[in-house]
């Protein structure tokens, strides 16, 4: 028999035992969590939880400040680009700013600032810009002051979107106040937004904010694209509407495309028969259509019956091909008909090739006969004096027994060293040719055309030393001129009388002709004063030539202040015949004109 004793021992084992059972099982699966909560990633939040937590968070008082707000914002940020995908990231992104307050997003613009990923740092700023232009559109607009250029763009479009639909006058006379392109974008978000409006709204809009154009351009394009299943429809859209053939480039080109893909490089005579006044933008279309396959486009044009025609579309088609393969186009060209497009042709690439790739054309211009070379060689050597023209120099020697003479190569390096270098230029040729050497005037005459407007006095003196004198073929002249075409009128002035004696009556023409474009017409006519009869005689005569072309109005009122009645006579004479295209005198004043000039007898 068992007694209490022992029953109350027993009792007491057994609620011990089921404790620490329990104690054991909860410890157990206390670690289990832990462990399953370490073998899960972090970062690994769905985007709901994050979305959840930015509202609760946007939601929140901000008890907190300064850093710690900070860090917050900047680990909601994190929090966001964590997602695993770019939709992720945008749905939590604008979900989590749906609820913000303008200051909430003020903050976070702050915090997205320090974003080091441009991408996701875009992505951020894009989303605060767009939330913060349904609540306070104005201060949109100086956020966009602090980003990057090529951002700009696209938070102009989405600013004006949303502002154009929330408040539309408001939009319009934000837009007004931007300029140049960014009222523009500023416009085409508003139009392409506000497709509800009618099309006379839309285009007083566009009037409103002085770019009809752009409306009329966004009608246009429209019309083309719908209907690009029939490409000369579309094409006869673009090219006779109001708006200017440059700003419908993109347009011009898809139609092009579409028009290839239905009828093949038959396409390239439609354009070149365009009747199109921008010769560059049909060359750039041309070109275009063309690099999808060189050398079936060429084919094309060998059947081509009008040489103007084949010799234009095969001058475009061989110049874009010697940008990729000179060599191919080249040998495509040596079977071209008739030969003397052909010959034509090869000038063209070898111009190419030489000023887009000169080291290969030096290299390989073997491949090109004779008659080619040197012009090659020209336009290649002067490309690499643009990056080091020491070196260019010294590689001359490695095709002199290719061409006949490389004197026109050694010019065509130091012409182009000296438009960067023009003193260093100039003392090369100095020092590395001989006085009597003809190649050093030859040299000189075209480096001192660069060196006369930033060292005239200079450029003048070594002029001066090499004169070759002459009634026109003074070189301190040749640097006179250049001199005054630099705009340094005083200088040139002090410079006329050391010019030789034969050539200066030129020179006091061309220094005084400058002078009447600048509106120094008396002075002009006192300029030559001091001149011997002779002289003064040429000097007024060319003056007048001058006076009566550039200025001839200004010359009608001067006609009776002039010195003589025979240059009155022979600058009434001068204005009678010049006033045809356009007539700038009347025929009363013509007439009046005519009473000055001298009969025969």
């Amino acid at each position: 028999m068992i007694t209490t004793s022992e029953n109350t021992a027993t009792g007491l084992k057994l609620v011990l035992g089921i404790g620490l059972t329990f104690i054991a099982g909860l410890t157990l699966g206390v670690f289990a969590v832990i462990a399953i909560q370490n073998l899960i990633p972090q970062s690994e939040h769905t985007s709901q939880d994050v979305v959840q937590r930015g509202v609760s968070e946007s939601s929140t008082t901000r008890a907190d400040s300064g850093a710690t707000a900070d860090s917050r914002e900047i680990w909601l940020i994190q929090d966001i680009l964590n997602q695993p995908s770019a939709f992720d990231q945008q749905r939590a992104l604008y979900a989590t700013l749906s609820s913000a307050t303008a200051k909430d997003l003020k903050d976070l613009w702050i915090q997205s600032q320090s974003i080091e990923r441009e991408s996701h740092r875009e992505t951020v700023q894009h989303g605060i810009l767009s939330k913060l232009a349904t609540i306070s559109p104005v201060e949109v607009l100086e956020f966009i002051d602090e980003v990057s250029i090529f951002q700009t763009d696209a938070l102009l479009t989405s600013l004006f979107s949303e502002w154009s639909i929330s408040h539309l006058e408001d939009a319009i006379e934000a837009a007004a106040k931007l300029v140049g392109t960014q009222r523009n974008v500023a416009l085409e978000a508003i139009l392409e937004t506000r497709d509800d409006l009618s099309e006379e709204r839309r285009r007083a809009i566009a009037v409103q904010l002085d770019k009809e154009e752009t409306y009329l351009k966004r009608v246009s394009d429209t019309k083309a694209i719908m209907s690009l299943t029939e490409p000369l429809r579309s094409w006869d859209t673009l090219v006779t509407d109001e708006v200017e053939d440059y700003l419908q480039i993109e347009s011009l080109i898809k139609v092009a495309e579409a028009w290839r893909e239905q009828i093949g490089f038959e396409v390239l005579s439609n354009i070149y028969r365009t009747d199109m006044e921008d010769n560059q933008l049909k060359q750039q279309l041309i070109r275009t259509i063309v690099e999808v396959d060189l050398p079936g486009a060429l084919d094309y044009t060998r059947g081509l019956t009008d040489e103007s025609e084949k010799f234009s579309l095969s001058r475009t088609i061989v110049r874009a091909w010697a940008r990729s393969d000179a060599l191919a186009a080249l040998l495509a060209v040596s079977t071209f008909e008739p030969t003397s497009i052909a010959s034509e042709l090869k000038v063209q690439i070898a111009m190419v090739w030489g000023s887009t790739k000169p080291n290969e054309a030096i290299e390989n211009i073997e491949a090109l006969s004779d008659q080619y070379r040197l012009n090659t060689l020209e336009s290649a050597f002067a490309q690499l004096a643009s990056q080091d023209p020491k070196n260019a120099l010294a590689r001359v020697s490695s095709v002199e027994n290719l061409v006949a003479n490389t004197s026109s190569i050694i010019l065509s390096v130091v012409r182009a060293w000296s438009y960067d270098q023009p003193r260093d230029a100039t003392d090369w040729v100095l020092e590395n040719y001989a006085r009597e050497d003809p190649q050093r005037l030859r040299l000189l005459r075209s480096v001192l055309r660069q060196l006369a407007p930033v060292e005239p006095e200079a450029a003048f003196e070594i002029a001066l030393e090499h004169s070759t004198g002459g009634r026109l073929g003074g070189f301190e002249l040749d640097v006179l001129v250049w001199i005054t075409y630099s705009g340094n009128l005083a200088l040139a002035k002090e410079l006329i009388p050391r010019v030789h004696e034969d050539s200066i009556s030129f020179a006091y023409v061309h220094v005084g002709g400058e002078m009447v474009k600048k509106s120094q017409a008396d002075d002009a006519l006192e300029l030559g004063r001091d001149l011997n009869e002779t002289q003064q005689s040429e000097y007024h005569y060319g003056l007048m030539r001058i006076w009566a072309r550039e200025n001839p109005k200004n010359l009608y009122e001067k006609l009776d202040k002039l010195p003589t009645d025979d240059l009155k006579s022979f600058a009434a004479e001068q204005l009678i015949s010049s006033n045809t295209r356009p007539p700038y005198l009347s025929d009363d004043q013509i007439n009046h004109a005519q009473t000055f000039v001298k009969s025969d007898d």
